[in-house]
Order: C-alpha cells, then sequence, then structure tokens
C-alpha cells in the first residue's frame, strides 16, 4: 500500500461528537431533580476515555512524521454508537485512535485478519496481555488525563512498524506535555500575599 507524504498536520482535531451521525437534536426535557442525580453518577470506565483534542493531535503528528503518512489518511470509527467492523474503510486508510480498551485484543484481530493499519492508544499495564504476530508494541507508559478526568497511563499498538518492540521517548515528550498543558489549565492558582511588616505574623517554633 502507498501512501502520500506526509503534508503538515493543522488544526486541531474535533471531538467524537463531530464523528456522530448527526441527529436532530431534541430539547432537554429531564427534570431538575434528574439532573442533580446525574452529578453524582460514578465516573466512566476507560472505554469512555475520549481524547483530549491536542492529545490526539501530539500523537497523529508523531505517527505522520514518523511513518511518512499524510493526516487526509488517518480515520477514527470509535465513538459512542458506532461500530468499528461495519466503518467503511478505503485502503490507504490508517485507523489513528483510541479504541475501547475492554475489547483491544479482538479489534487488533480485526484490523489484522482485514489488513487495515492502524496505531491505536493501549492500556500500559495490559499492553502484552495478548500478543499477536505483525504487532509493534510501544510501551509509552504516559500518564494521560482524558476528557472524562481519568488518568491513564497509556502505550500504543501498531501494524505500521516492522520492529516488535520500541521506545518512544519523541512521543511520550510530547503527550506529556500536551496533557501537563490540559492540567494546568485546570489547577487552581492560589493568590500569594504579602504583608507590611507591622501586621501580626505567627511563624512556629522549637
Amino acid at each position: 500500500m502507498k501512501f502520500q507524504q506526509m503534508s503538515l498536520f493543522e488544526g486541531s482535531e474535533q471531538e467524537w461528537e463531530d464523528r456522530k451521525p448527526q441527529t436532530e437534536e431534541e430539547p432537554d426535557t429531564r427534570s431538575e431533580y434528574d439532573k442533580f442525580v446525574d452529578k453524582f453518577k460514578p465516573k466512566k470506565t476507560t472505554d469512555d476515555c475520549y481524547t483530549p483534542a491536542n492529545i490526539y493531535k501530539a500523537v497523529a503528528g508523531w505517527v505522520a512524521k514518523e511513518y511518512g503518512i499524510s493526516p487526509v489518511h488517518f480515520v477514527r470509527p470509535f465513538y459512542p454508537g458506532g461500530d468499528f467492523e461495519a466503518f467503511d474503510y478505503k485502503d490507504t486508510d490508517v485507523v489513528v485512535d483510541n479504541p475501547p480498551f475492554s475489547i483491544l485484543s479482538q479489534i487488533i484481530s480485526f484490523y489484522c485478519e482485514h489488513n487495515i493499519c492502524f496505531f491505536l492508544f493501549a492500556p500500559a499495564l495490559t499492553l502484552f496481555s495478548s500478543v499477536r504476530d505483525g504487532v509493534c508494541y510501544l510501551p509509552c507508559g504516559v500518564s494521560v488525563t482524558y476528557a472524562n478526568g481519568a488518568t491513564v497511563s497509556t502505550s500504543f499498538v501498531t501494524n505500521l512498524d516492522n520492529l516488535r518492540i520500541r521506545c518512544v521517548p519523541e512521543l511520550y515528550e510530547a503527550i506529556k506535555a500536551a496533557d501537563d498543558a490540559n492540567r494546568a489549565e485546570k489547577t487552581k492558582q492560589l493568590p500569594r500575599y504579602e504583608y507590611p511588616s507591622h501586621v501580626l505574623q505567627v511563624h512556629g517554633g522549637a
């Protein structure tokens, strides 16, 4: 399979909502009580770890540069209600996405059997739980805070590489920088006050 030479990866990736089939929006008719209860529902699982746009951009940019593939070939078939097996894959498509971790082995098997190129997010702790021929494992182990608030040690799997295992420090640094930026945005910066010398201050003593 021949790929177009990579072009500059421009713009941020849209959230998964933009990839869902378009349906007519319905008004929110829930009661105030239902909305209140929703606030106390447990956080979603790792299968619901939607990727922040800058994290995806860091990964996609690295893949494009590393393998010489234009981002125009990248597809993202994983979204709520989507069916990755029924997705209309073209011969030049490369799946660069964050799949449901609970069925990752099934997804990899499907792509390998159908000769579909992929570069997928994977949980670092169980990365080598099901090793398959023709798949390269990238134990990145970078901590990522996803859109639902879950923090997961993240690695990757791909069939774009001839190696079985690769260390990827540049990818690690790119993702870490993006994740640090996200954390900094959410961290409340407390003000620091300075008082004149005549204001009483209590200091710890021996």
